[in-house]
């Protein structure tokens, strides 16, 4: 018999929290034609849903459901395995089997080639020779590597959010764009951390920054995050498994233990399980596959950013400064203060990062802090500040023939018959290539009226457009360009939102969407929940929606009768059902109903 109605009661039973343990941790293909309970029972009871809640069961698990009461688990183990199965529901308050788990299993085993009584012993693990713990103090290198790279990619973002593609994953492009500018590789990794970190969220169809206080913080501080988000990314059942884990023991025996405790465990599960351990790998939970100190605290959860006093990690101090080489290049003798690490990203881009980094300014870097606004000498003291050893002569001469430049075309608001906007030129080359840029040929440029002889002489030119329109134009084709007349230079037009705009709240991505569909349908399950619905109404509307016939038992006026009738309608406590026996409809009263009988 199906177990739907026993699901479903069972449902109703559970407050939030265990209703959304339940829900998050089954598969729900069509969650939006859930409205109750009975309707969330049969989703949970599909063939999908039960399978992907089967794989992720552990071994006592499985024996519990294959072999119930002969699973011959001890005591406690059989309490626990039974509160486990009950949790993700697959199987009744009661205890009770559902016919349509003891297929699904039954069809897993016989796939997998498992016997009943091969789960009843764990097979035995072939351990290698113990050979103590590994040295993992250079755990460091690997966290303050990760840091710093995830620093510059959220600088990134919060200068240009990433475009997502259809499932919801950062554009390619993009990413391809960030490991050739920025030197890092494979930043998908770090996006994924930024996510589920908090530091990155989803807004229509960009990956905007939320970076907060993150880039203020200390480096330990930062590591915690990024550890603890890290943690979140592995597989629930393989953490389960971690808890003997010590500074400088493997997690490779842990792995290859995995599919003993798990033997229906899919490729999904292994894959999620190997992508979660290279990036412990990366951010220094693991050296070498080992365990490291901070690794452990953080898989206990004794690291927390919040507690006072900052806990200590063991990084190295901040360096007091930086040196700038004659060829540009800058050398960063180890971490950085968060205000010095933030004036030299505003300068130069990374070749190599690391305890100690490379970096290099360059005419492309500097005009990009020129285009942001900053003025020649305010880079100047920027870099006093950072310099060991001052300025050097290239670098001086690059920021003095960049501020020359600066500012040599000036836009300005025109209450003329030819235009709304006049461009006055510093050089006259550079009119010159402004007037055969094709990126600015939609500016319309003119020259100035034959009857305007100042404004011949000054070799202006003009343009319809709006002064705000023409300025920003100018600087998104890189032109150095400002305001004039009171005119502002503008932020870079966007199409995109930024962490400081509010957005769309709607979910932009299948895994967002997701989550806001399971917490409607899980106030929708709660709401009617709360309406009180009876077994003898959730087993009539079951068998409205299977056109299924019962055997209702009905007591009224002191008189019993049995009727077998197909359910037609249930509305305001009363059955209207068709009574093919006696060729009639009849309405009978729910709380009359003493007796429901499904009949096949």
């Amino acid at each position: 018999m199906s177990g739907t109605l026993a699901l479903s009661s069972l449902i109703a039973s559970l407050d939030r929290a265990q209703l959304e343990h339940l829900v998050r941790s089954r598969r729900i293909a069509a969650p939006a034609s859930v409205k109750d309970p009975l309707d969330l029972a049969a989703e949970l009871l599909k063939p999908d849903s039960v399978t992907q809640a089967l794989t992720l069961l552990a071994r006592e698990d499985l024996l519990l459901l294959a072999a119930g009461a002969a699973a011959g688990l001890a005591p406690q183990a059989h309490d626990e395995s039974t509160a486990r199965l009950r949790a993700v529901g697959l199987i009744g308050s009661n205890n009770s089997e559902f016919s349509e788990v003891s297929e699904a299993l039954h069809t897993l085993f016989a796939s997998r080639g498992i016997a009943t009584e091969e789960l009843r012993a764990l097979p035995a693990l072939v351990e290698e020779p113990d050979a103590g713990p590994a040295d993992t103090s250079s755990w460091f290198a690997s966290a303050l590597t990760a840091t710093g790279q995830v620093g510059w990619i959220l600088r990134d973002l919060e200068r240009s959010p990433a475009k997502l593609n259809r499932n919801g994953d950062v554009a390619s492009a993009w990413l391809r764009t960030v490991e050739e500018r920025l030197a890092i590789p494979r930043p998908d990794q770090l996006v994924e951390l930024l996510r589920e970190s908090g530091l990155a969220h989803s807004a229509d169809t960009w990956c905007v920054a939320a970076s907060g206080d993150w880039l203020n913080a200390a480096h330990e501080a930062r590591w915690i995050v990024l550890a603890l988000a890290a943690i979140r990314i592995m597989p629930p059942q393989f953490l389960g498994l971690l808890g003997a884990a010590r500074a400088g023991s493997s997690i490779a025996p842990v792995v290859a233990d995995f599919p003993r405790h798990y033997p229906l465990a899919t490729a999904p599960t292994f894959a999620r399980i190997e992508r979660a351990a290279e990036l412990w790998e990366r951010i220094g939970i693991t050296v070498d596959g080992h365990f490291s100190e901070p690794g452990v605290a953080a898989l206990r959860g004794d690291l927390d950013v919040a507690s006072a006093p900052a806990p200590v990690l063991g990084l190295p101090e901040t360096a007091p400064g930086i040196y700038i080489q004659p060829d540009l290049s800058v050398i960063v003798p180890g971490p950085l203060t968060a205000s010095d690490e933030a004036a030299l990203a505003a300068l130069a881009l990374p070749e190599q990062l690391g305890v100690a980094s490379t970096l290099r300014i360059s005419e492309a870097t500097l005009s990009e802090a020129f285009h942001r606004g900053l003025s020649g000498d305010e880079i100047r003291g920027m870099i006093e500040g950072l310099a060991l050893t001052g300025i050097p002569q290239p670098v001086d001469y690059l920021i003095t023939t960049l501020s020359e430049r600066a500012g040599s075309i000036v836009v300005s608001p025109y209450f003329g018959s030819n235009g709304r906007t006049r461009i006055e030129f510093a050089r006259p080359e550079l009119r010159s290539t402004v007037l055969v840029d094709r990126r600015l040929a939609h500016l319309q440029f003119q020259e100035p009226t034959a009857e305007d002889a100042l404004e011949r002489e000054s070799r202006p030119l003009l343009s319809r457009l709006r002064a705000d329109h023409v300025l920003a134009a100018l600087l998104d084709a890189r032109y150095p360009a400002r305001g004039g007349g009171g005119l502002l230079a503008p932020a870079a037009e966007r199409k995109h939102p930024t962490s400081s705009e509010s957005v769309d709240p709607s979910p932009a991505t299948p895994a967002s969407r997701a989550a806001t569909a399971a917490e409607a349908l899980i106030e929708r399950v709660l709401d009617s929940a709360s309406d009180g619905p009876t077994d003898i109404s959730r087993q009539v509307t079951l068998a409205i929606r299977d056109r299924s016939r019962l055997q209702v038992t009905v007591e009224m006026r002191g008189q019993v009768r049995t009727f077998t009738v197909v359910p037609v309608s249930l509305a305001a406590g009363r059955m209207r059902a068709l009574d093919e026996a006696a060729g009639v409809e009849r309405t009978l009263p729910l709380d009359a109903i003493t007796e429901v009988v499904q009949l096949p």
